[in-house]
């Protein structure tokens, strides 16, 4: 999409002193005016910001801003490019259309959701920025015509089961549909994205909110998680979100950390699948008895720490299992708290180092078609680096993750090869 942009000369400046920029900008009367509308309130909240603190800013009329968002009146050249300017974005990212099968807004959906206020203008944020990567992701895939395919995932009807009983049957039923055994995961997010489907995120979280998940006809299951978490917490998280696409896919979802009150059902089913799905009874109480064995006095807090650290789960969550299933004395956890103990200090003790995340911001497969895209000109490295989350040099410094060395043995010397692992092996005809 072309726009006319006059010569730049240096800006007038107003009684505020703002830049006054002229409407040299022609916004086509084909760009629908609801749609810059979504594209901005969007763009506004995916930064935390209230209507009243953009027209402050700017110099505009707060009433102003609320009918650009609402599509009742189309926003002049200059004050569109201010806006793209202060929200950080491109015009062209707030006057793209919306997609003609555009579910519901995210916020929409999440208004039911449990325990989080959408107006809450930091929960607001995450879920618009939730939504804006899926949409990203989607149309990343569009743009280098690698479309997801999307496994067939069972919808487990468990109502009127006791959730600890259901949450135990779902779990094992999932290992066993995977091919996941009873041990360990430690390539859970890849299962999740590869074998189940799922759209992954972990960015950092405006809120204190842990997680969201969601499920389109146009994305699938997305759950976005909060990358300011521990990697324990994050699997916990993203577990507990899987849950719901498996019973429940259809209605969005909020996650926050509370230990006030008795919960829901779901979210007690949600919480019993996480803990059964990520340290299954039958492998967890082999390897606890095999402990057990191999020691001359009892079970301590520094085995716990390890068997947690193996399982990549809290040394909280391991002791709860542990008690749930009878391998430790009920109410190990409160006396252990109301000695003072300090699980990071023990486990510094022990040398047990910090579990490293295993999923960045992005999935690897959204920035890898990314990166494809740019390489094949599809993408400006400006467009790149906004997908990537990141400024230019972050972009640069992706691209050149994303491509390995590797040796010209005829010229005797290194060339780049670009790393694609989205080439089709098979399946395809050659």
């Amino acid at each position: 999409m072309q726009f006319a942009v006059g010569s730049r000369q240096p800006p007038n400046r107003s009684a505020k002193g703002l830049p006054v920029l002229s409407d040299s900008l022609q916004i086509p009367d084909s760009i629908d005016p609801i749609a810059i509308g979504v594209r901005l309130a969007e763009a506004r909240r995916a930064r935390g910001l209230t209507q009243q603190a953009v027209a402050e800013a700017l110099g505009f009329a707060r009433t102003t801003i609320t009918a650009m968002e609402k599509g009742d009146r189309r926003p002049r050249g200059a004050e569109l490019l201010r806006l793209a300017e202060f929200y950080g974005r491109q015009v062209s990212d707030l006057t793209k259309p919306l997609p003609p099968d555009r579910p519901l807004a995210f916020a929409v959906q999440f208004r039911a959701a449990r325990g989080a206020s959408t107006q809450d203008p930091r929960v607001a944020a995450d879920i618009d920025a939730f939504q804006v990567l899926c949409e990203d992701y989607a149309a990343i895939e569009r743009l280098t015509g690698n479309l997801a395919t999307r496994p067939t995932t069972p919808d487990y009807a468990i109502a009127g089961t006791d959730p600890t009983r259901a949450a135990a049957e779902v779990a094992t039923s999932e290992r066993l549909r995977l091919g996941l055994g009873d041990g360990p995961l430690p390539d859970l997010w890849a299962v999740l994205e590869g074998d189940v489907g799922l759209r992954l995120f972990a960015p950092p979280f405006a809120s204190a909110v842990a997680g969201m998940f969601v499920h389109t006809a146009e994305y699938g299951g997305c759950i976005d998680v909060n990358g300011r978490h521990p990697e324990e917490r994050r699997r916990w998280t993203v577990a507990h979100e899987y849950a719901h696409y498996l019973t429940d896919r259809h209605r969005a979802e909020i996650t926050i950390l509370s230990g006030k009150g008795r919960l829901p059902e779901g979210e007690r089913f949600a919480d019993a699948f996480a803990a059964e799905f990520l340290m299954p009874a039958t492998g967890l109480t082999r390897h606890f008895q095999a402990i057990k064995r191999a020691k001359a006095g009892p079970i301590t807090p520094g085995d716990v720490l390890t068997l947690g650290h193996r399982y990549r789960v809290s040394f909280q969550a391991m002791i709860f299992r542990l008690e749930a299933l009878g391998l430790l004395p009920p109410a190990t956890w409160d006396r252990l708290k109301a000695r003072g103990f300090k699980a990071d200090a023990a486990r510094a003790v022990i040398d047990l180092p910090r579990l490293e995340p295993e999923l960045g911001q992005l999935p690897l497969r959204y920035e890898v078609l990314a990166v494809q895209a740019f390489k094949q000109d599809l993408l400006s490295e400006g467009q790149l680096a906004r997908y990537l989350r990141t400024d230019r040099i972050g972009a640069r410094a992706r691209v050149q993750a994303l491509t390995r060395a590797a040796p010209d043995y005829e010229a005797g010397a290194w060339s780049q090869v670009q790393l694609d692992l989205t080439t089709a092996l098979a399946g395809h005809p050659s």
